[in-house]
């Protein structure tokens, strides 16, 4: 208990966080073996920005893969130039040679003049012009070479590069950082780009280390391209084996294959490398816990063991998954805690791609899932919902099922006091809202589809849904009304703002209405098909809690909190049978008894037509003939209340009219009768 306090105290740090999720993130407590026992992949983009420490940071200017490459030099050349400079440079780039670019340049600065014209004869092959133009560039006065300096550094290091003179390219190159720290424009992140151009040099030359070096520091100030090159060039050594005895003699080579077996282990094709790393003494391989998460994957538990025991947050999280797997769930719940206080709050496993969808794995918050997956299976229900709000933030679906179908409604109310005492909802929060506004607003309609509607009103931090509960919970309070018309119309105004808001203000979270989800899926669908395509639709089924890790506690508790009805958007089954409350308080040949019925039937009719059938039985066996009886449960006239109000006011006078004929002869006759006996006595 004391280890899994510690996980909530140092874990709730990952709920803050903003992220928008997938329509269906992952449900951890849906596979819960799958979950404690399996070790996530790590990202290669993510671990090869932990390679190195750069000392100076340069530009990232990645190419966007979607956009021509011309158009952004293109932008670039001309950023900050005057037009008349800009044509002038576009008329220098249509030359046929240096030459001829030299001579339409001359009401340009020397820098772009000579680059220009030497980019002219680069891109035409006449590399030893373009190289001396570029030379005499870089040779001039640092405020004279502030736009091209950097440009024409890069370029001689790469006509080096081409030219296999590796020595000139790592000067160039170098020069070409030299030149960038000193503030030369590098709208285009050349500076950068020499890393992995010179590394390239190196890597030819069969210098393996310096250009892991260099590839590891492209990587680390956040290139892509220097990411994509580490990841060819390890996937290139873990299948050449003489590449691969290099780079166990380095110690950035080995710390490389382990991150690349870590991300990519199912890539391996040469088992005998992952052998090698661990036959090595476990001081002797950078990021052990990494060896030791694949050598776990891969079911080499003793092994895992071994390159896990070391101090850090993953190392703990391998342990852990140990521990379960071998059942010493004591010890399984220490190491959850330490992995959760190690992680960094903001630590995410993510590739680096821009035009990905893909979240990452938020690392401290699968942790504290995780651990609430555990507390979850042992009966901790108070723990578990502790643990999963931590995690909330990308696993809120497993947080909501705790939290609407496990604890008790008080201490769920009590939790959230706690932790969202208070909780201001905007219009875009209701589009991307946080653990705590939905927190509380999935406390308020447990709280409505339980009784409690004047307590709920505080939970629903929208307005427009503050409004919608209060008007409901007036109407229900309106049903103790003193005549039964002023009943029935309560009811009905109750039934329908459960149909139409019903989603909102009583809804679950999760099954059967799926609230997550806006109310569009429903992820525990009766509906089937058998192998002819045919449709067989089954009983609708309470959530099933089953499997390893689930207690008979845990399935007391849901089937407590069940939807009644147990029907989809069960909501509308309880706008049904509150307009049915309402045909009870009427006359049942009324034109609102039957109105108020057919409204009953068309809340439930497309989805539930069982339910629907007793309610058009009922209107055929005491209902009156109504023009639209064709149309029962499709078609619905508004129920006038106050036609039924007018007659029984008729009724009422006609008795009082009767009364008044037999009540006033007998009160004469009542009074000579006292006179009578009065003057008698007398």
């Amino acid at each position: 208990m004391r280890h899994l306090s510690l996980i909530v105290a140092v874990a709730l740090g990952c709920a803050q966080v903003h992220a928008c999720g997938p329509d269906f993130p992952v449900a951890l407590l849906a596979q819960r073996s799958h979950t404690l026992l399996e070790m996530p992949e790590g990202i290669f983009a993510f671990e090869s920005k932990r390679w190195a420490i750069p000392k100076t940071r340069f530009v990232v200017a990645d190419a966007d893969p979607w956009a021509d490459p011309l158009e952004a030099r293109q932008a670039a050349e001309i950023a900050g130039l005057s037009v008349d400079a800009a044509q002038a440079l576009a008329r220098m780039r249509a030359a046929a040679d240096g030459e001829a670019a030299w001579a339409l340049g001359a009401d340009l600065s020397l820098e772009l003049r000579e680059y220009t014209a030497g980019a002219v004869d680069y891109h035409i092959g006449a590399w030893d012009r373009a190289q001396s133009r570029f030379a005499r560039v870089v040779a001039l006065p640092a405020e004279e070479r502030r736009k091209r300096g950097i440009w024409a550094a890069y370029m001689l290091g790469r006509i080096a590069v081409q030219s296999n003179d590796i020595d000139a390219a790592r000067n160039a190159f170098e020069q070409t950082r030299d030149f960038a720290t000193t503030g030369g424009d590098d709208p285009l992140g050349l500076a950068l780009a020499s890393f992995g151009e010179q590394a390239r040099g190196e890597w030819h030359r069969g210098d393996l280390p310096t250009a892991l070096k260099l590839y590891a520091e492209q990587a680390a100030l956040g290139s892509r391209s220097g990411q994509a090159s580490l990841l060819m060039v390890a996937r290139q050594i873990s299948r050449t084996p003489a590449l691969a005895d290099a780079a166990l003699q380095d110690d950035l080579g080995r710390r490389i294959l382990v991150g690349y077996l870590f991300a990519r282990d199912a890539e391996l094709a040469n088992v005998e490398l992952l052998d090698r790393l661990a036959a090595l003494p476990v001081n002797d391989v950078p990021d052990a816990d990494r060896l030791a998460a694949v050598l776990y994957r891969g079911g080499d538990d003793a092994r895992a063991a071994r390159f896990a025991a070391g101090d850090t947050p993953l190392a703990a999280w391998v342990r852990a998954k140990l521990a379960v797997k071998q059942g010493r769930l004591d010890d399984a719940i220490g190491d959850y805690a330490k992995a959760a206080r190690s992680f960094p709050a903001d630590e995410t496993w993510v590739d680096s791609n821009p035009f990905g969808d893909d979240e990452g794995l938020a690392v401290r918050c699968r942790v504290s899932a995780e651990a609430g997956t555990l507390a979850l299976g042992r009966g901790e229900f108070l723990q578990a919902l502790e643990l999963l709000y931590a995690g909330a933030e990308r696993h809120w679906t497993d947080f909501a099922y705790v939290a609407e179908r496990v604890v008790t409604v008080a201490e769920l109310r009590a939790f959230v006091d706690r932790v969202a005492p208070q909780a201001v909802a905007t219009p875009e929060d209701r589009i991307t809202p946080m653990p705590a506004q939905q927190a509380r607003w999935l406390l308020a309609r447990r709280l409505l589809r339980t009784g409690q509607g004047a307590e709920a009103i505080a939970y629903f931090d929208d307005p427009e849904l503050r409004a919608a509960a209060q008007e409901y919970v007036a109407a229900l309070d309106a049903t103790g009304a003193w005549t039964k018309v002023g009943q029935a119309r309560a009811w009905f105004r109750a039934a329908e703002l459960m149909r139409a808001r019903g989603l909102e203000i009583a809804g679950f979270e999760g099954d059967p209405d799926y609230a997550e989800y806006g109310g569009n899926y429903d992820l525990n669908s009766p509906y089937r098909y058998d192998e002819n395509y045919n449709l067989i639709v089954d009983k609708r089924q309470d959530l099933a809690v089953e499997g390893p890790h689930t207690s008979d506690a845990e399935r007391n508790r849901v089937a407590l909190s069940r939807a009644d009805p147990l029907m989809r958007f069960h909501y509308r089954g309880i706008a049904a049978r509150h307009a049915e409350q309402a045909a009870d308080r009427l006359p049942q040949r009324s034109q609102a008894y039957a109105a108020v019925l057919c409204t009953a039937s068309s809340f439930v009719l497309v989805r539930e037509p069982e339910t629907a059938a007793p309610i058009y039985r009922r209107y055929l066996n005491h209902g009156a003939f109504v023009p639209w009886g064709a149309q029962f449960g499709q078609q619905c006239p508004a129920p006038d209340f106050a036609k039924v109000e007018q007659q029984m006011r008729a009724q009422w006078i006609a008795l009082a009219g009767r009364i008044a004929l037999i009540g006033g002869p007998l009160i004469v006759l009542l009074f000579v009768i006292r006179f009578w006996r009065s003057r008698k006595r007398s």
